[in-house]
């Protein structure tokens, strides 16, 4: 069901924004990484409600291999009709699987303007407590959504970007850009939930400058 990638050119900017509590480190020099792009991608609701993604792999991996490391990972099925009030995106490690060795943060900047990802000792394993999670379950923009109450719709949080470490120790910077068949703009309420459109960009250190 998954959808070829294809490469998006994006705008290279020089400056990065986070909060006091975010340290990023500029690495500089004019090396870019490449920004992918996955689209449309629904999870089977007749075989886990889960879809499991690796960025080591560049591809999605199948739910009969959600108990080992080789996923990054995991997007819910999203109910349309209101049904949705939260996403439980979650990264592979910590008490969500023992075996996973995936860590994270978010930054509160844009996809655009991350440049570096935050030093090792910054990033986490993930906790299934909802208190302790990488990614909030709640759409009121503390997480990776927001929810407009007038449209009745879930948009990304474009001030939240996720940055995480793979298994192989990969950087990789993280984003949906839309949750909606066909990326409306706007979404209403008549859109039909639960695409995943989402891009990231990857990168041996710890430089995730995008070309």
């Amino acid at each position: 069901m998954m959808k070829s990638f294809f490469f998006s050119a994006i705008i290279a900017l020089t400056l990065v924004s986070c909060t006091d509590n975010d340290t990023v480190v500029n690495i500089g020099g004019n090396d870019t990484v490449s920004t992918k792009t996955v689209l449309g991608i629904v999870p089977d609701t007749l075989i886990s409600k889960f879809v499991y993604f690796s960025f080591d792999a560049d591809s999605f991996i199948p739910a009969s291999q959600a108990a080992t490391d080789v996923w990054d990972i995991r997007l819910p099925y999203l109910y349309g009709g209101g049904k949705t009030r939260s996403i439980d995106i979650v990264l592979n490690s910590g008490t969500i699987n023992l075996l996973g060795k995936t860590k994270g943060k978010i930054i509160d900047t844009t996809f655009d303007l991350l440049q570096s990802a935050p030093s090792d000792d910054q990033l986490i394993v993930d906790d299934t407590a909802n208190s302790k999670r990488i990614i909030p379950i709640a759409i009121d923009g503390t997480g990776m959504f927001t929810y407009n109450p007038t449209s009745r719709t879930i948009n990304p949080a474009p001030q939240k970007t996720i940055v995480m470490k793979t298994k192989s120790g990969k950087y990789v910077k993280f984003q949906v850009i839309s949750l909606y068949k066909g990326q409306p703009e706007p979404p209403t309420m008549i859109s039909e939930l639960g695409h995943y459109y989402f891009r990231y960009a990857k990168s041996s250190n710890r430089n995730l400058k995008t070309n």
